[in-house]
């Protein structure tokens, strides 16, 4: 049986790994009807669907230049800047 997870839950006979909310998994009839009934997931029919990844961005074109670019200042607990001490 195929279930979808309604909580983040851990089945060791289905995964060493968490199953996260929304994630489509198969388990055995008997400890899937458990999971069913304590509403920790919902059947679906089928096999499930791979996750797809999400398009990675295009990545913009920009131009290279001769000085690497500066980094912005951090600022530590006592409200000091630690870049702008001598080096």
């Amino acid at each position: 049986m195929f279930l979808r997870a309604l909580d983040t839950i851990h089945v060791s006979s289905v995964s060493s790994d968490n199953i996260t909310t929304g994630e489509i998994f198969g388990i055995d009839d008997l400890a899937g009807k458990s999971l069913i009934e304590r509403g920790l997931a919902i059947e679906v029919d089928g096999a499930p669907t791979t996750k797809s990844k999400p398009a990675a961005a295009p990545e913009s074109e920009a131009p290279e230049t001769a000085e690497p670019a500066q980094q912005p200042p951090i600022a530590n607990k006592a409200g000091a800047n630690p870049r702008t001490k001598a080096e």
